[in-house]
């Protein structure tokens, strides 16, 4: 799921979320307690995959959420993703786009890290299937390296950032009403190319109710760098806080080996056959580094 790019993270070594938090230009209903006729309620959440930058600073102006009115959440999803609104035509004539307005800024994201997320839309569609999201982006991104600020260029010119959602990434808490967590992949997303920084942004979905995570303490204090969950078809990152907890969330179910960075003169550690359990929390307590 997620691969190291710099030894530097998003959401991503010792983690907390920034809630960014957007309102319906159409209505604002992100406050109501029922769900009105006819409509979904459907929230995201984004969290962040870790990098050593000292900070990551990504300018979010819209997100807007795509709807097929002809198909319901419970229905199978396509084999045919498509490009953008523009090329999908399996039901052109029931696709709806629903774009919220938001407070736009600049957020800096590697404040989301180890289990911490922040509201990031709240709204209400109409029903149907939910399957796409567009985040549009600003150009006052930015990253800080060795106590210097570097502008983020996109690639492209690309403003756009596309993200296919599936029936496994919505976590249902009632009825017609969803959840789902959008992972900023840095680790991904930023490539040091040609003498500046370049932001490609990568963002991958899940659900709690689909996902499992794991969970621990490092000692002793300034010991520790990055940590990666891996095995062969998924992996994850976390920057531990200063006082040593780690969480990696939205893993796939399965078994998982451990890699904790060691730094300031102590060593790497493995710990193989971690077992993530879907919608729950793997513990492996306290791990203590040598030097």
């Amino acid at each position: 799921m997620k691969q190291q790019f710099l030894r530097l993270p998003l959401v991503v070594t010792a983690f907390f979320a920034v809630t960014l938090f957007f309102y319906s230009c159409k209505k604002d209903l992100t406050g109501a307690s029922t769900v009105p006729a006819g409509t979904t309620k459907f929230s995201v959440f984004l969290a962040d995959d870790p990098v050593n930058y000292q900070k990551v600073l990504i300018d979010i102006q819209q997100i807007a959420v795509k709807v097929d009115t002809c198909l319901s959440n419970a229905d199978s999803d396509p084999s045919q993703p498509g490009c953008d609104e523009n090329h999908d035509v399996r039901h052109s004539n029931c696709e709806i786009w629903d774009t919220l307005a938001i407070h736009p800024g600049v957020y800096d994201l590697l404040t989301l890290r180890n289990g911490l997320d922040t509201l990031l839309a709240s709204g209400f569609v109409l029903n149907g299937k939910i399957e796409r999201i567009q985040l549009t982006l600003g150009s006052r991104d930015s990253v800080e390296v060795d106590s210097t600020v570097y502008p983020l260029q996109l690639a492209g010119n690309q403003p756009f950032v596309y993200v296919n959602i599936a029936r496994e990434h919505l976590d249902s808490l009632s009825a017609n009403n969803f959840q789902m967590y959008l992972d900023f992949d840095l680790s991904h997303s930023i490539r040091y190319f040609n003498g500046g920084y370049w932001l490609r942004p990568v963002l991958n979905p899940f659900g709690l109710h689909n996902t499992g995570e794991i969970e621990g303490n490092i000692r002793p204090l300034r010991s520790f760098g990055m940590v990666k969950a891996y095995n062969a078809t998924d992996s994850g990152f976390a920057l531990p806080e200063d006082h040593g907890r780690f969480e990696i969330r939205g893993l796939n179910p399965g078994s998982y080996t451990l890699d904790v960075t060691g730094i300031n003169g102590y060593q790497d550690t493995t710990i193989t056959n971690i077992t993530v359990i879907q919608k729950a929390a793997t513990t492996v307590g306290t791990i203590q580094l040598h030097q």
